[in-house]
């Protein structure tokens, strides 16, 4: 994860009698009449916690814990959070926190390791995908293809509006998919130009000059059966990863959009493609997850029992990936006289594979997964697994898997999402969902088992939790409603949590 960012699959990935429940709820609550008065949503707090309150709750886990205070000392009321993300690249490590104060929003960054506050600065709205920083600037932009660009590093005077420039980047960019960044470009899966756009942000935040691109160009081969991008693409300094709809995996220089490598997934893909320790991570409907290298070459496939979907976590050569089973459904027949059987899919399992990289000299380097069970010579098992029940792997460190088990549900009517929504209250698709429950459960990263019963915690009082994925940053980041946010870390040879 996202740099993975948190946010919580809904439905889709709950129990199917979960599932059921959710759906029984809503329409409940949809065909109630409600007081002309009544807010659906929970109001925002008035009041503070002590930070003890919190960091009691977090104290059995074997890591260090650092907090920071967006209220500060000196006021009684909260700053209320909305947002929280963390960034790791090669300019900072930064906690990003958009909050709800006094009728407008603010974004803070801090910095991951000291807890100092970088800058904060008004914003003109919140949006829907999640914050994309470059080596100059943080950019907000929403699935309308509207942005706002805030400079990243320059120190104006406290409080002073950091905005460079808002619009729509040239051509009228409408996102099909959430966008991706590095240092130097925003890259956007452009609807209405069937195109990754790299977008340069070099001088003034706008996504123009030399260095902007699209792929693929006009008179390009590929061009003829490129569609639409769907799923969010993947970025270093030097590749572009992404999708396509029709069932390739396309790689591209992250600086000029040049073609480097298209590779066959035969089917729909279901997972965000993933770059890690120069490969490049993808899942396919034909049951299988794959591992490239940037070249194009096949770094090696392991067969699935069920359809990879959701994000792949990998680190520290661990691999995990959430499962679909597919399964034959009685429905009725089109004229209602009978019944037929459709195939769908629900939640499988969630598998953990381990894989290894070995040195060849003055050759390429050979990657191999691990089998977790020999004795079945014709595939590759898994060295464990789990149900899934739509958790999700926010930290390996120590030999322990850090996964946070998280139950939503829809709670809304239309009419009350549309009113929320031209409220400024609802604007992410986790704003439109209620929590049931929030646990952190700490695995042996062996075995897949709970270590000790107390690393079972309940989570209910930090709706923001947001795993590092970074090899120099180890931690697991939580942020509360009443102006918290939180960091649980360990050390080790990477100096992890910042040393």
């Amino acid at each position: 994860m996202k740099h993975r960012t948190f946010a919580k699959r809904a439905l889709t990935i709950l129990p199917p009698g979960f599932l059921a429940l959710s759906l029984i709820v809503a329409g409940c609550v949809g065909s109630q009449r409600r007081p002309a008065d009544r807010n659906p949503l929970a109001p925002d707090p008035t009041s503070r916690q002590a930070a003890a309150y919190y960091e009691t709750q977090l104290m059995e886990l074997p890591l260090r814990v650092r907090s920071y205070d967006l209220s500060g000392n000196m006021r009684r009321d909260p700053v209320v959070i909305r947002d929280m993300h963390v960034i790791h690249d090669d300019v900072r490590d930064e906690i990003l926190v958009i909050d709800a104060d006094k009728g407008r929003n603010t974004l803070w960054s801090i910095d991951a390791y000291d807890f100092t506050l970088h800058w904060k600065t008004p914003i003109e709205k919140r949006v829907n995908f999640d914050p994309i920083a470059t080596r100059n600037y943080v950019v907000l932009m929403n699935s309308d293809g509207e942005y706002q660009s805030y400079d990243r590093l320059s120190n104006p005077r406290v409080d002073e509006a950091r905005l460079v420039s808002m619009g729509r980047y040239e051509g009228d960019v409408f996102p099909s998919a959430p966008p991706a960044a590095n240092d130097s470009h925003v890259y956007v899966p452009a609807t209405n130009s069937n195109a990754m756009r790299g977008l340069s942000m070099g001088e003034n935040g706008r996504g123009e000059g030399a260095d902007t691109w699209s792929f693929p160009r006009p008179g390009q081969s590929v061009q003829e059966r490129f569609l639409q991008i769907s799923m969010k693409p993947a970025a270093d300094g030097e590749t572009v990863a992404f999708v396509n709809n029709n069932y390739f995996l396309y790689m591209v220089d992250a600086q000029t959009g040049e073609f480097r490598a298209e590779c066959a997934l035969d089917a729909h893909s279901r997972t965000p493609p993933v770059i890690k320790d120069d490969l490049v991570f993808v899942g396919s409907d034909i049951g299988q997850l794959f591992a490239w290298q940037k070249s194009g070459e096949s770094a090696f496939v392991i067969t699935l029992e069920g359809l990879p979907y959701g994000n792949i976590f990998v680190e520290d050569r661990w691999i995990f990936v959430h499962t679909l089973e597919m399964y034959d459904e009685e429905v009725p027949t089109d004229d209602g006289k009978g019944t037929r059987l459709k195939t769908s899919t629900r939640p499988g399992e969630v598998l953990a594979f381990q894989y290894e990289l070995i040195d060849v000299p003055n050759d390429r380097p050979v990657f191999n997964v691990i089998d977790g069970d020999p004795s079945t010579a014709w595939k590759i098992d898994p060295m464990w697994s789990l149900p899934d029940v739509g958790q999700e792997v926010l930290m390996v460190h120590d030999n322990r898997v850090y996964v946070l088990y998280e139950e939503n549900e829809e709670f809304l009517s239309v009419r009350e999402k549309a009113q929320l929504r031209s409220e400024g209250r609802i604007v992410t698709k986790r704003d439109e969902l209620r929590t049931v429950s929030r646990q952190l459960r700490v695995l042996d990263i062996k075995t897949g088992n709970l270590l000790r019963p107390e690393w079972d915690l309940n989570l209910a009082d930090f709706p923001f939790v947001a795993g590092s994925m970074h090899e120099r940053d180890r931690a697991i980041y939580l942020g509360t409603k009443d102006g918290y946010v939180f960091k649980v870390f360990g050390s080790n040879k990477r100096a992890a949590g910042g040393g």
